[in-house]
């Protein structure tokens, strides 16, 4: 575009922006909607990595010993199973992103439970609900961007829409931290309330719903339950593979701040170390995406797995150095796990809402003892025990990634080989 000269650097500014925004006119509804998701994901990281980092340490400073976490949190896996069947029925009848911003206000719920009442019921509640949000929110916003962008972008458009919210995860965690030593733990979840509240009036007003895009078939509610108990080859490696996962991290994941605390941290210093794997997933995450793209995302999956399983190691020895290298593999590990696993579900099934909600059931149920048994071996056995299961179970999760995921995201391959033999 031609400036008028002598024209200044704002009106200059201004033709450049009016000239890029006719350009990617016809790409409208898709650059809005991509825009709206990563603008909710602003807000919804900030507000969930928050919860996370703060809900076990919270607990233990109320007195609450590791296998009472296990058991607030083993509540929650299993609410996921019994509406995650529920979720994928809703995908595919109704809007995603009505159904994603939803998910915002149920952190908020989940965040002012938890800060009005120390009771152990609420406490479980509200981890529950917290926990239902991700199992809505993870298919929501997938089924809502396959709508929208083409498939051969997909991986570098998750890369780079879960990337503002890694970038948000990184901060949140630190500034939890800070808030809490500052003004105290409801103080600081009641705030955190009001921002993911935010987020979701933000994405209700930005975004616009997918149109001129066909959905699959409708299905009805009750097979939406009874194909979660019947899936296809393809499928229940899937369920193998991510019910391993999703154990493995549960073993130690979701009472990651305690332990940090019981290594002698205080909660300035657990924020501090959660939000640098966050930093981890917000830079690492863009890139993952692009070479998902590129190599195909079961190859990602296996350094996920590999990562994580190397985290688990580092996290079960006491040098404060392991501790920052163990995070520093977290970051890694999940980077790689967000847009390789969505994209492998969107690549290679159909019904791709009611196959993430099914896979969620499904690992909700798997995990559902995980975190119970994490406290049980971490204070009856040994605090290493833990630890070193889950990364045995990483590790399987990695092998099956390598070889029978690999093969059903390039069946061509497979096919080739059956021709050999």
């Amino acid at each position: 575009m031609v400036v008028p000269k002598g024209g200044s650097a704002t009106s200059k500014l201004f033709m450049d922006v009016a000239y890029s925004t006719l350009v990617i006119d016809h790409q409208s509804e898709e650059t809005r909607n991509v825009v709206s998701t990563a603008a909710f994901n602003v807000f919804r990281g900030l507000a969930a990595s928050g919860f996370s980092a703060m809900f076990s340490a919270y607990m233990s400073r109320l007195g609450y010993s590791l296998g009472e976490i296990g058991v607030a949190v083993t509540l929650s896996n299993v609410l996921g199973a019994l509406f995650s069947p529920a979720v994928g029925y809703m995908l595919e009848v109704y809007s995603s992103r009505v159904i994603t911003a939803i998910t915002g206000l149920m952190i908020s719920a989940a965040l002012a439970l938890v800060a009005f009442s120390e009771s152990m019921a609420a406490l479980a509640l509200g981890y529950s609900l917290f926990h239902l949000s991700i199992h809505f929110a993870q298919p929501a916003r997938m089924v809502f961007l396959a709508r929208v962008v083409d498939r051969g972008r997909l991986g570098t458009v998750v890369g780079l829409t879960t990337s503002v919210f890694t970038a948000a995860r990184a901060v949140g965690p630190a500034l939890s931290g800070f808030m809490v030593a500052s003004y105290g733990y409801p103080e600081t979840f009641l705030a955190l309330a009001a921002v993911s509240a935010a987020g979701s009036l933000v994405f209700l007003a930005l975004s616009t719903e997918p149109g001129g895009v066909e959905k699959p078939s409708r299905t009805s509610f009750a097979d939406s339950f009874r194909r979660v108990f019947s899936p296809d080859r393809r499928l229940g490696l899937l369920y193998l593979f991510a019910s391993l996962d999703r154990a493995a991290w549960y073993l130690w994941y979701p009472m990651l701040s305690a332990h940090l605390l019981s290594r002698g941290y205080d909660e300035v210093g657990v924020g501090a170390l959660i939000s640098l794997s966050n930093v981890i997933e917000a830079v690492g995450t863009p890139l993952a995406g692009k070479l998902v793209d590129r190599v195909g995302s079961s190859s990602a999956l296996v350094l996920s797995e590999a990562a994580a399983a190397l985290a688990a190691v580092l996290l079960a020895l006491p040098a404060a150095l392991h501790s920052a290298a163990a995070m520093l593999f977290i970051g890694i590990s999940i980077s790689f796990w967000i847009p390789s696993y969505n994209v492998y579900v969107v690549k290679v099934f159909k019904n791709v809402g009611e196959v993430f909600a099914s896979v969620n059931a499904v690992r909700s149920v798997t995990s559902i003892p995980a975190p119970y048994l994490g406290g049980f071996l971490y204070g009856s056995l040994s605090p290493l025990a833990p630890f070193a299961l889950s990364a045995s179970m990483l590790l399987a999760a990695t092998a099956i990634a390598s070889t029978s995921l690999k093969s059903y995201e390039f069946p061509e391959g497979r096919e080739q080989l059956a021709g050999v033999r």
